[in-house]
């Protein structure tokens, strides 16, 4: 299996984008992305410092929890790999968000499944594109 190793570098992004931007790390976050990436979660951005600017409108007082499963990443070639995740996202905006208490909550904000495009960088794989495509969505939590 010559790909293992791209498999587990790709593997790990998806699951770094999760924790980056539910913990806040947005330097962290931006630097999953090759520097001419685009990332879709509503409307495009294309540039590492583009979506990196972009983060900086996110409210402090969000919580939220990516929850990642079904990963599957393809190997296209050396410098090449594309993948799929279902997302639950629970969040919650207020100022309970600033502490470190658990939320009451019942559902999720949305399910979905991730797009992912990657490319091997000079700084190792990074995500070329991710894109978000949601089968439900509760308007009562955006």
């Amino acid at each position: 299996m010559p790909y293992q190793s791209a498999i587990a570098a790709c593997t790990r992004l998806v699951h770094d984008y999760a924790i980056t931007i539910d913990f806040n790390d947005l330097d962290g976050f931006s630097n999953l992305f090759s520097e001419t990436a685009t990332l879709n979660v509503g409307r495009p951005v294309t540039g590492r410092a583009n979506i990196r600017a972009s983060l900086d409108h996110r409210p402090a007082e969000l919580r939220s929890r990516h929850v990642l499963t079904n990963v599957v990443i393809d190997i296209l070639d050396a410098s090449r790999a594309q993948g799929l995740a279902y997302l639950s996202l629970y969040r919650h905006m207020g100022p309970e968000s600033l502490s470190n208490a658990p939320i009451e909550t019942l559902v999720p904000a949305a399910v979905g499944h991730y797009d992912y495009r990657f490319e091997k960088t000079s700084e190792g794989w990074r995500f070329a594109s991710v894109s978000i495509a949601l089968a439900f969505r509760n308007p009562d939590l955006f």
